[in-house]
């Protein structure tokens, strides 16, 4: 018995001595896998117009356009650059999301901007295979000990919450009794807003205009005035120099005097 009890101890430790140069190569062969991509972050219109796409592949049509604050569309004409959140694949296709629900074809556009990021792929091979080799490397005896030591955590964890029942139920009496002597208020927060007057400046968040020579531009639009009727989304409310602007992206303020608020939250 004493003979056998060392075959497989000898036998054990053998096996664990084989497991670790795979483990090592693995390990080594994720990282050599680390590689870095180019994603674009910005396209331009090469055709006369192209269609705006839905994720599903299916384009916008007239009853349900495209929609940017009150412009509306069905297509994106040449030359408009726009902004590319993800590049994604529908039905075997290339298309770049632009926002709004909307996506354009990769062959309807060029890639004028790119960004470069590291493969993610290559942090979860090493993660996996140094947890392998972890797991190889334990001891029977490791676990059977932690396990009598946790056992003794929770009993004492167990009177400790008993404990913090007793505090807690006092002080959520305390603090009911306090808030009913408290007055509730809420506050309107402006999300958007529509141009009043014919035509309106756009602001810097120093008060100045903008002019001809740097424009407000939003995905290939310039202009230095908001036109009447148009909608805008509110990040914030702020003041500048004593009256009131919002803020509506795009490193742009309109005057709360130029305009209605038509949604709030």
């Amino acid at each position: 018995m004493k003979f056998t009890k060392k075959i497989a101890f000898a036998s054990a430790s053998l096996a664990l001595t084989m497991a670790t140069p795979a483990a090592l190569l693995t390990q080594n062969a994720a990282f050599a896998k680390t590689t870095t991509v180019k994603q674009a972050t910005k396209v331009k219109v090469t055709k006369k117009t192209t269609p705006f796409y839905h994720k599903d592949g299916s384009k916008f049509t007239k009853k349900k356009p495209y929609v940017y604050g009150s412009w509306k569309s069905t297509v994106a004409y040449k030359n408009t650059s726009y902004n590319v959140v993800k590049t994604v694949t529908i039905k075997g296709a290339k298309y770049y999301y632009i926002g709004n629900d909307a996506y354009l074809k990769a062959s309807d556009v060029k890639v004028t901007a790119t960004k470069t990021v590291k493969s993610s792929s290559t942090s979860s091979a090493k993660k996996a295979s140094t947890s392998s080799s972890k797991t190889t490397s334990k001891k029977t005896s490791s676990t059977s000990s932690s396990s009598k030591s946790s056992s003794k955590k929770t009993s004492s964890t167990s009177s400790s919450s008993k404990s913090s029942s007793k505090k807690t139920s006092s002080t959520s009496s305390s603090t009911s009794s306090s808030s009913s002597s408290k007055k509730t208020s809420s506050k309107k927060t402006v999300t958007q807003i529509q141009v009043t007057k014919k035509t309106t400046p756009f602001y810097h968040k120093d008060g100045s205009k903008f002019t001809k020579k740097s424009p407000y531009v939003y995905q290939g639009w310039k202009s230095t005035v908001a036109y009447k009727g148009t909608k805008y989304k509110v990040s914030k409310t702020i003041t500048i120099k004593g009256s009131k602007y919002y803020y509506i992206g795009n490193s742009a303020y309109l005057k709360a005097s130029a305009v209605k608020v038509i949604a709030s939250k």
